[in-house]
Order: C-alpha cells, then sequence, then structure tokens
C-alpha cells in the first residue's frame, strides 16, 4: 500500500506540471491571438449617405484586422474641426470647408489626408411658382451654418453664377441639417433652400422645383474629407494608415454588399425614406472615390468658391491643405486594387 501511495507521487507531480504548463500555453496562445486594439474614435458632421463606409466600418469591426477599435462621434452643432481642435477625435469626416477656411485664415494645422467624394450632388429647390434665378429677389433661402458647405455654394452659385448679391437681393437664414432645411421649404417659412442626396430625392418627389443641380455645373469640392492634425501625423502616422485602410476596404464592402450598406443606412439615418434608398444607394456608389486620393485641383476649386468671401484664398496655396502620401502609398502597393479582387 506504501509502495503504491510512493510511486503514484511522481506522477501526480508529473501530472500537475503538465496541466500548468498547459495551462501557460494556452493563455499565451489567448494573448498572442489577440493583441491590443488601438481605441480610435472618428468625428462626423451628418447623417446622409456617404457616411455608410464610416458606419459600416464601426458596425462591422472592420479595422480589427488592422489593429483599430473604431468608434465613430456625431458633431451635432459643433463644427466638426473643433473635435480636432480640442482633442477629442484624432480625425474628422466631413465637408473639408473648416481645413480650407482655416488655412486661408492662417491657421495651418489641418491637413486632408483622404477624399472620399469630390461629387456635391443635390442643388438648389424652391417653390413650384419660382422658376428662374430672378423670381428669388426679395425671397428668403434656407442654407446651413455659417460658412458650411450648403452655405458656401449658396453665395457662390447666387454671385458667380446668376449674378445675385446675397443679403442684398436675397436673404439667408442659416437652419442647419439638410432635413430642417427641407422642413421650412414644406412649411414655407422659406421661398428655397440648398438641399443634399438624399433631401434632394425628396424634394423632387413632392413637387419643389430645381432651380439648379449642382454636379450639372461642373462644381467639384471636398465634400467628404478625413481630416486630421499635421501634429497627429507626425506623432502616430502608423495610426493614420491603419484608419485609412479600414476606411478604404469599407468603401468597397459598402460598394459590393448593398444588404450592409442598407443596414448601416437604416440605422443610422433614421426616418430615411425606403423608397429612396436605391436611388440614394446608386448615387452614393458612383461618387465615392474608391481611390480617395485628396486632389490639389478640388481643393482649388473649394478656394475659388470662397474667394467672394474670403479674398485672400486666391493667394492660398491648395497643396498645403492635402497629404496624399497615405493613400498613394497604399494604392502603389497594391492594397486597393486587391480588395476589389474579392
Amino acid at each position: 500500500m506504501n509502495n503504491a501511495r510512493r510511486n503514484s507521487m511522481p506522477f501526480k507531480k508529473k501530472s500537475l506540471a503538465l496541466s500548468l504548463l498547459l495551462g501557460w500555453v494556452t493563455c499565451a496562445s489567448v494573448t498572442f491571438a489577440a493583441p491590443q486594439l488601438d481605441s480610435v474614435t472618428i468625428g462626423f458632421s451628418s447623417f446622409s449617405g456617404f457616411y455608410g463606409p464610416l458606419w459600416l466600418a464601426v458596425e462591422e469591426g472592420v479595422g480589427k484586422k488592422y489593429g483599430v477599435d473604431l468608434r465613430a462621434v456625431y458633431a451635432g452643432r459643433v463644427r466638426p474641426q473643433q473635435l480636432l481642435a480640442s482633442g477629442e477625435t484624432p480625425l474628422v469626416i466631413a465637408s473639408g470647408s473648416g481645413a480650407v477656411t482655416s488655412h486661408v485664415l492662417g491657421v495651418k494645422d489641418q491637413v486632408i489626408v483622404a477624399l472620399l467624394s469630390n461629387k456635391l450632388g443635390g442643388g438648389i429647390f424652391s417653390k413650384s411658382e419660382i422658376k428662374r434665378p430672378e423670381d428669388l429677389k426679395g425671397k428668403l433661402i434656407a442654407t446651413g451654418r455659417p460658412g458650411a458647405l450648403n452655405d458656401i455654394l449658396v453665395r457662390y452659385v447666387m454671385t458667380r453664377k446668376w449674378g445675385l448679391s446675397p443679403d442684398r437681393d436675397v436673404k439667408l437664414m442659416p437652419i442647419g441639417e439638410p432635413p430642417l432645411m427641407l422642413q421650412a421649404l414644406e412649411r414655407g417659412v422659406v421661398d428655397a433652400t440648398s438641399l443634399s442626396v438624399p433631401a434632394s430625392f425628396l424634394a423632387k418627389s413632392k413637387g419643389f422645383f430645381e432651380l439648379v443641380d449642382y454636379d450639372a455645373l461642373g462644381l467639384t469640392y471636398p465634400q467628404h474629407a478625413v481630416t486630421t492634425l499635421r501634429a497627429t501625423i507626425a506623432k502616430n502616422p502608423q495610426m493614420i494608415e491603419r484608419v485609412l485602410k479600414t476606411l478604404i476596404e469599407s468603401v468597397a464592402i459598402f460598394k459590393s454588399n448593398k444588404q450592409k450598406s442598407f443596414s448601416v443606412w437604416r440605422k443610422y439615418m433614421r426616418g430615411a425614406s425606403e423608397e429612396f434608398l436605391e436611388e440614394t444607394y446608386q448615387h452614393t456608389i458612383a461618387a465615392m472615390e474608391s481611390v480617395p486620393t485628396p486632389s490639389v485641383q478640388v481643393i482649388a476649386s473649394a478656394l475659388d468658391m470662397i474667394s467672394a468671401h474670403y479674398p485672400q484664398a486666391k493667394q492660398t496655396d491648395p497643396s498645403l491643405i492635402v497629404d496624399p502620401s497615405f493613400v498613394r502609398r497604399l494604392d502603389q502597393s497594391g492594397f486597393i486594387s486587391n480588395l476589389y479582387k474579392k
């Protein structure tokens, strides 16, 4: 009996040692298989269809393969660029108006690292009885926040294309988001308004008159720009590249998987009409850049648009507002083309 106990002791010790070893290997495997993800929050400026890839990246966890736990926060009434300045987010996706205007005013810390779309879409819509630009004299037009894209567009079209003077020939009322601007037109609060997609499709269906189609004018603008600070690029260029990989892959998924795209739209664009989802989707994927290299020519176009309000824009160098190196490297490496071979 004693001999049996003595003989079993080495076996128990070996079993215990083996269990400890297996436990260590298992823990180590889990540790090595699940690296720490960097949490990165991106600010966005509105609930329009072009933000679908960002929302899809968040919902599908696309960034995890690149070591990024991507999150999104709506800027609300705050200008998206204020999120950058406060350090709340390292990047924002919004109209490039903030970055362009800040450079014009001498604050040159913002830089656009990707341009998801340079097509404007939408246009200026009016009550059915207003069918010519000159009919707007003495009328009230709803715009976005002062200095925001819809405000810039209305002022540019009025002065450069129609020969009208804002605030003298026509009164402008800053309202905010396109849905609110459309509501103001429906309720007769204003006589016309600038609308983007999909609100522009809804306006057409309700019988409002399209005074101008922005794309028909051949206008280009940094419509959906990924913007960061120069200090962020200098401090953590690897994070910028990993986030851009996430967004660029999400664009590819958005373009190829309508079911997932509609799903995130329904979640984030609450109240969006099912009737216009397909039309909005086709417009969005056609205007969305697969290779979102920020273009100096597009920035030059934006500077021209705001030059009526900021004359110094004519002396601003557009190349200082963009950093195309990140997207260019990803494109040259074959990363982007491989996404569309799947």
